[in-house]
């Protein structure tokens, strides 16, 4: 019970240092958006002054700081992102607002995917991504938040299987509440359906992951 009591702590501590990040990566947002709206208002008076067009139209904007340095990225194709000095592919078209440091390495990104639909906000070490905040395009997909290092985790997550906090320690579910005993018949099909893709203990590294020994094992047909 007293190690359930400082799992439940910890989690809880977790959660408090997961929601300030957000706040702050929200405002250093808000403050960006702003300054962008901010000079987009300058120009458009100049022009209208100076009686040039009033409308700007590009598929990519780039800021640079006095070194030449790529800062800030606005396009409507972005690239794979620069991390630790290596280009890591992003899976899906992105469009966006792509934020860099005084390196050039990929540190925050604004962006909405496609085919996926989602839209996201992510946050960068220097070597690795560590948070991100997923809307789905419809209730049929899951909307998430993450923080991570390594292999723990913490997530507040909302899909077909309801809405819960989880707690990853070393690659497995310490802590989920609401705890989830069962998984849907849709979520097992889909492990099931890995099985004949992968090997079995990387479907159940998978799946414990996201879901407790126990649900794994129910649906995986391990006693």
């Amino acid at each position: 019970m007293e190690n359930q009591n400082l799992q439940l702590q910890s989690l809880e501590n977790r959660t408090r240092k997961l929601e300030r990040r957000l706040r702050l990566s929200l405002c250093g947002w808000m403050l960006t958006i702003g300054l962008i709206l901010l000079s987009s208002w300058i120009w458009k008076s100049e022009a209208q002054t100076t009686g040039t067009t009033n409308s700007l139209r590009v598929s990519e904007l780039v800021v640079v700081d006095s070194k030449g340095v790529e800062r800030v990225r606005i396009g409507g194709d972005l690239p794979d992102a620069f991390i630790g000095g290596k280009r890591v592919p992003r899976g899906q078209q992105a469009a966006g607002v792509l934020l860099y440091d005084g390196s050039g390495g990929e540190r925050s990104g604004y962006v909405t995917f496609e085919p996926s639909g989602n839209v996201g906000l992510t946050l960068d070490s220097r070597t690795a991504q560590v948070a991100s905040f997923i809307a789905a395009p419809d209730e049929s997909a899951a909307s998430m938040l993450q923080l991570w290092s390594g292999k723990d985790l913490i997530e507040l997550r909302a899909d077909g299987e309801g809405s819960r906090l989880t707690a990853v320690k070393a690659g497995q579910v310490v802590t989920q509440q609401p705890l989830i005993k069962k998984m849907s018949d849709e979520m097992c099909g889909a492990y099931r359906e890995a099985l004949g893709r992968v090997s079995a203990g990387q479907v159940m590294s998978d799946c414990r992951r996201r879901f407790t020994e126990e649900a794994c094992k129910t649906c995986l047909g391990k006693r």
